[in-house]
């Protein structure tokens, strides 16, 4: 089956009269690159493979490296490998193309996007930042920065991460729009207490009203941990409050770090109002 993958996804050129094929790994389809990194991918057989930048003259890559896994799909043939290093950072911000050639022949393509820092050599920088959650919930990962590739590398791993579960004080702002009472609608501000509870897909926050009586409400949701960060998304939830009303709630961001919380949310109102809202968290722990 993998074999068929493979097969399925690499380019074939005609190459002196035989059939030859070839993939560009990287860089990968739709993506964002910046600092120096490597165009690299393989080929069963060339004389030599040449890189084209949109268009600018194409360049000899080196070729041979043992790449084992390609022994299947080239015949036994391991040195198939070819790699260019390059700095992205020359390459203008925006939309780029590659393209791969075999002995002139046109194998492998890939569209992607360069960004950077706004030259082509940033020194006597530093920076670092831990990524909550990531790669798996309760685990943080140690980002870099690494001059010599101008770029952000892995430096630490650990599960050192502060549980989102908790109490915040802190306070919420929010504007109503579509309400049948129209002294509910506009922009409203209050000073809240916020209890998080749950762990894993589940996530309850809670909001009570420090300065009114009867004003707690009970937000519900299924958690989706993102890649940024260790960020939050709930994609719908329910939400009930002391005086009867309810409704549904979604989040778009959800952050908890070692100090506090910071939450964007949208509310839809249906039981005892019809408010359309939007609100913005912030509390400390």
């Amino acid at each position: 089956m993998l074999e068929k993958l493979l097969v399925a996804a690499i380019g074939f050129v005609v190459c002196g009269g035989a059939v030859a094929a070839g993939s560009l790994e990287n860089p990968q389809p739709g993506s964002i690159e910046s600092g120096i990194g490597v165009i690299s991918g393989w080929n069963c057989q060339a004389t030599a493979i040449t890189i084209q930048v949109d268009a600018a003259t194409p360049v000899l890559a080196p070729y041979g490296s043992l790449r084992a896994d390609t022994s299947t799909i080239c015949g036994g043939n391991i040195t198939t490998g070819f790699s260019y290093l390059i700095n992205y950072n020359t390459l203008t911000i925006g939309a780029h193309t590659i393209k791969a050639f075999a002995d002139g022949v046109l194998f492998g393509t890939a569209s992607f996007n360069v960004v950077n820092l706004g030259g082509e050599f940033l020194s006597g920088k530093a920076g670092e930042y831990f990524l909550y959650n990531f790669p798996d919930y309760g685990t943080r990962t140690r980002v870099t920065w690494q001059q010599s590739k101008q770029n952000f590398v892995v430096t630490g791993s650990d599960t050192q991460v502060t549980p989102i579960e908790g109490t915040y004080f802190g306070a919420i702002t929010t504007v109503n729009t579509g309400c049948t009472t129209p002294s509910n609608n506009g922009s409203f501000f209050e000073v809240d207490r916020f209890t998080v509870t749950g762990a894993g897909a589940l996530l309850t926050l809670t909001a009570a009203n420090l300065t009114a009586a009867n004003s707690t409400c009970t937000f519900s949701g299924n958690a989706n941990y993102t890649p940024n960060g260790g960020d939050i998304v709930v994609l719908a939830g329910n939400f009930t409050c002391a005086n009867g009303l309810q409704g549904t709630w979604a989040s778009e961001r959800m952050v908890f770090d070692p100090v506090g919380l910071l939450v964007n949310m949208t509310t839809k109102y249906t039981v005892g109002e019809t408010c359309s809202t939007v609100s913005h968290i912030g509390g400390a722990r």
